[in-house]
């Protein structure tokens, strides 16, 4: 139910544009303050309030264009300095997917049969 409601959260807030400030950026970009933040949603917020990440909008669009289905989770983490999405999806033949896109290119990064 949890994930159910992170992925509401985002595709409302993401669906409408919404963006907030940050708080202090260090050099090489990343808040650490933020860095054990459980919520995708805020580090979501921030990130693309900075021109790290996609709206969450076009990157679903991308998504959906390759790779047809309902999503059923949503997380955010910064791998290696990159912001990376992954998407837990259902495709058309009944699997899940484990789908990873980097946040700021929306590019489909790997994809995995669960």
């Amino acid at each position: 139910m949890r994930q159910l409601w992170i992925l509401f959260v985002l595709l409302i807030g993401f669906g409408a544009g919404l963006m907030t400030p940050g708080g202090t950026a260090y050099p090489d970009g990343y808040e650490r303050e933020w860095e054990d933040d459980d919520h995708d949603y805020d580090r979501a917020r921030r990130a693309l309030s900075r021109g790290e990440i996609l709206p969450m909008a076009q990157l679903l669009e991308r998504l959906h264009a390759r790779i047809p289905g309902e999503v059923v989770e949503v997380e955010l983490e910064r791998e290696d300095g990159v912001w990376v999405y992954e998407f837990k999806l259902i495709d058309g033949q009944g699997r899940l997917l484990e789908v990873y896109v980097d946040a700021e290119s929306g590019e489909i990064l790997s994809l995995e049969d669960e």
